[in-house]
């Protein structure tokens, strides 16, 4: 009894949602592509629940699954996925598009947003809605690609059919209205799995975090998406925002970073209207057109100014070799690259692979003319020659993180005074080996970085979105200045960007390796381009590299070493200090 009215009062909170209150329903007129027709055999529907999620645990949620007529059961056949069970007349139009021949053979897979059934009383149930859809993060998409759809290949349809669908991105569609339209931008965007989107009054708006989605696709590089976004002028307008203008908002930001996409903002239109289902088909031919020679990709460079400044035209990110070092970390000597860690470090050979062993210490920075501070597990900090000998012995034990290195002979570092702390102080390092305390009221600070003209320390905190930059004084002179001066996007799941590396080009730029990418920050300190690694890999270590050190290393978490070569030149000690003229912003 509880389940049979949770599925009777799923669909009116749906329905709730997805009308405006005080607007008059417009009756549009559905073209024969949404109409049964005589000529076309139409396929069967498989409903069915499900309730094992791991991701979502305690969900129970309905699965409709539709099967065209003509699908052998064989060969892996294109998915479109829909939230909030399926809609647009969607059975009909689809079967109609692949007997004309517009279409690939296509699975449609739906499923109602997850509940959890109360204890005390199983009829007040947790809706999941607007935590699963509204939420910008890689969860629902990890219970579509792990969970949901493995389920449904273990299906059968009636006459004994298996259900087999494509794993290839290229193959795969999401959509879904309002709420719905934002879970299927938030799972392409954060998947790589899905290469055409339908959002129907998308809910870019302030019901959880999708309302920065829009600032993100500035900022972002361009991904293989084909896009198109319904709305009109009668959407939704709540406490949570304006839909019709986050949907414009929206449409701007994919005309400037040059997607290929296209909209239809309707006058008049309301809130998940008919006027939705009435240009599906249209929104089907465009989202699929020369499928499968041309393969969705940017229409336009983006308008992006950093990224097209840094960024070369065809150069994207190189694998090179895996690097099986624990807690391994990159240091780079004026673009020679090393791979260290608290066993030692290795130079890297021509081939970007792990060569000899060049040290049995830590090289936490290299100074000018060929200095280098080090470090070994006995807590024994150093600071070397060129040739590999003991210069200054620093008698304080401390648990360094990071270290940067002024054209003075200076040393900054941040670590704590014992490994178990959290990392939490600021030290200068003078020439003659004093260490000094600089400041103790970071929180979990493991990533430093110096600007090319040695004008500015920029210390980043681990566990939150904050970096301060301090003005660095001649002379010896103790920091000043302090200020938050960084503003670091981060992942909504996610309490702090995680910042664990950074470094700096000679035009005042300052590139982070953060757990949303490498994000790179202007000199006034604001993100504004973000580069990903293939597959969303998370970036670890940066450096750089090559003679010009124009080449970018980048060590992931997956323990391969990738390189881009860029439009840029990265900041050396061991020349002049460069002339750097940026206005305020």
């Amino acid at each position: 009894m509880m389940i049979s009215r949770i599925k009777i009062i799923m669909p009116i909170i749906i329905l709730l949602l997805f009308n405006n209150p005080g607007h008059t329903q417009n009756n549009y007129i559905l073209t024969a592509d949404s109409k049964t027709k005589k000529d076309v055999k139409y396929g069967e529907h498989i409903a069915i629940q499900f309730k094992k999620s791991n991701v979502f645990p305690g969900t129970i949620r309905y699965v409709d699954v539709y099967v065209p007529a003509g699908y052998d059961g064989k060969t892996p056949a294109c998915v479109c996925v829909f939230q909030d069970g399926m809609s647009y007349k969607a059975d009909t139009v689809v079967s109609n598009l692949i007997e004309s021949k517009e279409l690939p053979m296509m699975i449609l897979i739906a499923a109602s947003p997850g509940w959890v059934p109360g204890d005390f009383d199983p009829e007040s149930p947790r809706a999941n809605r607007t935590y699963e859809y509204d939420t910008p993060f890689p969860r629902f998409g990890k219970f579509l690609l792990d969970e949901l759809l493995p389920f449904v290949e273990t299906l059968q349809t009636s006459d004994g059919r298996r259900i087999v669908l494509s794993d290839k991105r290229e193959d795969r569609m999401i959509t879904g209205c309002s709420s719905g339209a934002a879970c299927a931008f938030n799972v392409a965007w954060n998947t790589n799995a899905f290469s055409r989107v339908y959002s129907s009054c998308g809910s870019f708006t302030g019901l959880r975090g999708s309302f920065t989605n829009s600032t993100l696709v500035h900022k972002f590089e361009t991904k293989p998406i084909r896009f198109f976004f319904q709305s009109g002028t009668q959407d939704m307008w709540t406490s949570f925002g304006d839909w019709w203008s986050a949907n414009q908002a929206m449409v701007r930001a994919m005309d400037f970073a040059g997607y290929d996409f296209a909209y239809k903002f309707t006058e008049n239109a309301n809130h998940c209207d008919d006027n939705v289902t009435q240009i599906f088909p249209d929104v089907l031919r465009f989202l699929w057109h020369d499928y499968p020679e041309n393969v969705p990709s940017p229409k336009n460079k983006t308008r992006n100014g950093m990224m097209n400044q840094i960024l070369l035209d065809g150069k994207t990110f190189e694998k090179l070799s895996e690097l099986d070092v624990r807690n391994g970390k990159l240091v780079s000597n004026d673009g020679v690259m090393f791979l260290t860690s608290d066993n030692g470090t290795w130079i890297l050979n021509e081939y970007a692979e792990k060569g000899n062993l060049f040290l049995n210490k830590r090289i936490l920075a290299f100074g000018k003319d060929g200095l280098s501070l080090v470090y070994n597990d006995q807590k024994q900090l150093d600071i070397l020659n060129k040739d590999g000998k003991v210069i200054r012995r620093i008698s304080q034990k401390i648990y360094p993180h990071a270290a940067v290195s002024l054209r003075d002979g200076r040393f900054y570092i941040v670590g704590a005074i014992n490994k178990t702390e959290n990392p939490q102080v600021l030290w200068s390092l003078s020439p003659d080996g004093s260490l000094v305390v600089e400041d103790e009221d970071l929180k979990g600070a493991k990533s430093l970085g110096i600007s090319a003209n040695d004008n500015w320390l920029y210390v980043f905190e681990h566990d939150t979105r904050r970096g301060f930059n301090y003005m660095v004084q001649k002379n010896g002179s103790s920091l000043k200045y302090k200020q938050e001066f960084f503003y670091i996007h981060i992942p909504d799941e996610k309490d702090g960007a995680e910042i664990t590396s950074c470094i700096c080009d000679n035009s005042g730029r300052t590139y982070l390796a953060t757990n949303m990418g490498i994000q790179v920050c202007d000199y006034n300190g604001r993100s504004e381009a973000i580069l990903t690694l293939p597959d969303n890999i998370r970036p670890v270590s940066i450096a750089w590299g090559g003679k010009e050190r124009n080449y970018l290393y980048i060590l992931g978490d997956d323990h391969i070493l990738y390189r881009r070569k860029l439009n840029v030149k990265g900041a050396s000690i061991n020349e002049e200090i460069p002339i750097i003229r940026v206005s305020a912003g």
